[in-house]
């Protein structure tokens, strides 16, 4: 049997964002989960101004880390951070010693977020490898562009870890390209949130959740605080209904999807715009 994954999302009060993500982390950790992912931006959610500190200098940032040094888990979160050249909403991947694996400026920004969406390292799309895991990194808006999904499923991606804080007036528009995304690209998608309560339609919902390959939510927080923690096969891919010759060749979706994909006509997609 594969050796199973424990990964928690997390539902944050907006009016108690930073010290809602505290207890997040330090929840994940007494639940034994192996990773955290946090809501998109808690500085911004919670009034500071945009870009005034490098990452490690961030007090949001330090805060969170001595957290998740007490509480012995990885975490995975976003803040608005200085880079060489402005600023970014920069999304992180912290282990349980403190110590940063991996970053991911915001590529997507939403209409008045003008920010730097520069690669660092070189790499727009790097994915990370927390014990044998393989992680991508997606904010908020990302979501609704489904070529870097694909792009980390070609890496190999076992799971892409989503903070954000996007709203929408019942859910079930975003739910819908949630669930596309995993089936796709064949990968689970873990998103953490903030929730207003009481929860009404249109305002920050919470219901962080994780999904899996083919679809469906195996755990969530509900429109509620608090976090869930769900057990997965980070490995598993949905089979291909076949069998024979056909299934050998085509074991699973992400197999089969890869393998018919034809990149030779998606030219339109990278013609710049006249």
């Amino acid at each position: 049997m594969a050796k199973l994954f424990r990964i928690a999302v997390s539902s944050v009060d907006r009016s108690d964002c930073v010290h809602g993500c505290v207890k997040s982390i330090t929840e994940a950790g007494r639940r034994g989960a192996d990773l955290l992912v946090l809501p998109e931006e808690p500085d911004i959610v919670c009034g500071m101004p945009a870009g005034q500190h490098r990452l490690e200098e961030h007090p949001v940032f330090q805060a969170f880390r001595e957290a998740a040094i007490k509480a012995k888990i990885p975490v995975i979160g976003s803040l608005s951070a200085k880079l060489d050249e402005g600023y970014s909403n920069l999304g992180f991947l912290m282990d349980r010693t403190g110590e940063v694996l991996g970053l991911y400026p915001k590529k997507h920004p939403a209409p008045g977020e003008e920010i730097v969406t520069q690669a660092i390292g070189g790499d727009p799309f790097p994915v990370f490898d927390l014990g044998g895991v393989k992680l991508g990194i997606a904010l908020c808006m990302d979501i609704h562009f489904p070529e870097m999904f694909r792009i980390y499923g070609l890496k190999g991606a076992d799971v892409v870890c989503i903070p954000t804080m996007y709203i929408d007036y019942t859910g079930d528009m975003i739910e819908s390209i949630e669930k596309a995304r995993a089936i796709d690209s064949q990968m689970y998608l873990a998103v953490s949130h903030y929730i207003e309560k009481p929860y009404l339609a249109g305002k920050s919902m919470g219901y962080a959740k994780v999904i899996a390959p083919d679809g469906r939510i195996i755990v969530s927080t509900g429109h509620q605080e608090g976090i869930a923690v769900a057990e997965i096969d980070p490995k598993w891919r949905f089979p291909y209904w076949a069998d024979g010759e056909l299934l050998a060749a085509y074991p699973d979706l992400r197999v089969m999807f890869d393998r018919i994909r034809r990149p030779d006509f998606y030219g339109e997609l990278t013609r710049e715009d006249e």
